[in-house]
C-alpha cells in the first residue's frame, strides 16, 4: 500500500492515494532526468528498444546491473562497456542511469571529452570557481556515466608529450577520487581495456581492470539508423508527386 502525505488543517496526515503517489514520482523522475545531463535523444529509448540480441550475456549483465546496482553487493562495482561505433553502448548505459534514478539514486551523464577539458582547465593558474563547483558536483552523484572515453584521437593533442602526461594524470586522479567515494562508474569506449595500457600506462589500466566489469557490445544498428534518417525525406517525394498530378 502506498501513502501520500498531505497537510490537512495544519496537520500532516497519510492517505492511501496511489494515483497521487505515481504523479509525484513521475514529476520527480522527470526532474532528475532533466538534471542528469542525459541527452534528449536517449530520454525515450528504453531497454525494450534494444535492437541487438536480448539473450546475449552482455545485454543480460547490463540489465541485471541496472536493476540491482543499488544493492550492497554492487558497492564498488563499475562497468566498462565497449564496442565499435553503432553498437548501442550509450543507449544501454543511459538506461542504466534511468533505472538508477527510478531507484532513488542521483545519476549524471558527461562526455569524456567535456570532463577532461574541465579537469585540464582547473590546472595551473586557470582558477575558475564555477568550474571547480561543477566538477565537485559531478563527484557527488551516486552513479556517473562517462561516455566515449580513452580515445586518443578525441583527447587533447597526443603529439605533445606534456599534454599527454597531464591527461593521464588528470584521469588517474579523478577516477581514483570518485571511486573512493563509492560512486558507481559506467564507462563507454570504442576500445577494450588494452588501449588503456597502450596509451595511458599500467597504473591507470590496473585501476580500471580491478574495479570494472568489462562488457563488449557487438550488435551494430548502423544500417537501421541510416534508414531512419533517410526516411525523414520520404514525404518530400510523395508531396512532389501529388503536386505534379494535381489538375489545374
Amino acid at each position: 500500500m502506498k501513502f501520500s502525505y498531505i497537510e490537512e488543517d495544519g496537520e500532516i496526515v497519510a492517505i492511501d492515494n496511489s494515483q497521487y503517489h505515481n504523479e509525484v514520482s513521475k514529476k520527480k523522475y522527470n526532474l532528475l532526468l532533466k538534471n542528469s545531463g542525459i541527452p534528449d535523444f536517449y530520454h525515450n529509448i528504453e531497454f525494450e528498444h534494444y535492437k541487438g540480441n536480448k539473450e546475449s550475456e552482455a545485454f543480460k549483465k547490463i540489465l541485471y546491473y541496472a536493476n540491482n546496482c543499488y544493492k550492497e553487493e554492487f558497492n564498488f562495482v563499475s562497468l566498462y562497456i565497449y564496442g565499435i561505433n553503432n553498437t548501442q553502448k550509450t543507449a544501454l548505459a543511459c538506461n542504466i542511469l534511468k533505472q538508477c534514478m527510478k531507484k532513488g539514486l542521483k545519476a549524471k551523464f558527461i562526455l569524456a571529452g567535456v570532463l577532461i577539458d574541465k579537469l585540464m582547465k582547473l590546472q595551473g593558474f586557470h582558477q575558475n570557481e564555477q568550474l571547480y563547483y561543477e566538477v565537485e558536483n559531478i563527484k557527488k552523484c551516486d552513479v556517473l556515466l562517462i561516455d566515449d572515453i580513452f580515445d586518443p584521437d578525441k583527447s587533447l593533442i597526443w603529439k605533445n608529450s606534456d599534454n599527454k602526461n597531464m591527461i593521464v594524470s588528470e584521469w588517474d586522479i579523478f577516477l581514483r577520487d570518485i571511486l573512493s567515494k563509492k560512486v558507481k562508474l559506467i564507462i563507454t569506449s570504442n576500445f577494450d581495456k588494452t588501449i588503456i595500457k597502450q596509451y595511458y600506462g599500467d597504473s591507470l589500466y590496473e585501476l580500471i581492470d580491478r574495479n570494472f566489469v568489462e562488457i563488449e557490445c557487438i550488435d551494430s544498428i548502423k544500417e537501421v539508423r541510416k534508414l531512419s534518417v533517410s526516411l525523414a525525406f520520404q514525404n518530400m517525394y510523395d508531396k512532389k508527386e501529388e503536386t505534379c498530378q494535381k489538375p489545374k
